[in-house]
């Protein structure tokens, strides 16, 4: 499973060069962001549009590690409350294994 996912990386990575520079020219062309609001009006440093997509790249690989980290992280305490559970099952097990068999209340009951 490890090589194969080695394999569909570099894969992806290949892919990707190749489309920067099968799209060199259109990717560096430059683009201007504006944002117009009733009285504030911003207009951006035209920069070219690789950044933009290097940009959004990124900024979905920080999401998507920010969800994976909280579910890691979610898991994680689960796992520990689990654990916990066993174990206070276990030595439940554990003292009823050595209670002896002749109390009367470990006694089969007879029907009346």
């Amino acid at each position: 499973m490890r090589y194969l996912k080695a394999v569909l990386l570099a894969l992806l990575f290949v892919v990707s060069m190749l489309f920067f520079v099968q799209n060199n020219v259109p990717l560096s062309t430059s683009l201007q962001l504006e944002f117009n609001l009733v009285t504030l009006h911003l207009i951006s440093v035209p920069l070219p549009v690789y950044l933009f997509v290097l940009a959004a790249f990124l900024l979905g690989v920080v999401f998507s590690l920010g969800f994976l980290l909280v579910e890691r992280i979610r898991l994680g305490l689960e796992l520990k409350a689990l654990r916990r559970q066993h174990a206070a099952l276990e030595d439940e097990a554990l003292a009823l294994r050595t209670l002896p068999l002749n109390q009367p209340e470990n006694k089969p009951q007879t029907g009346v």
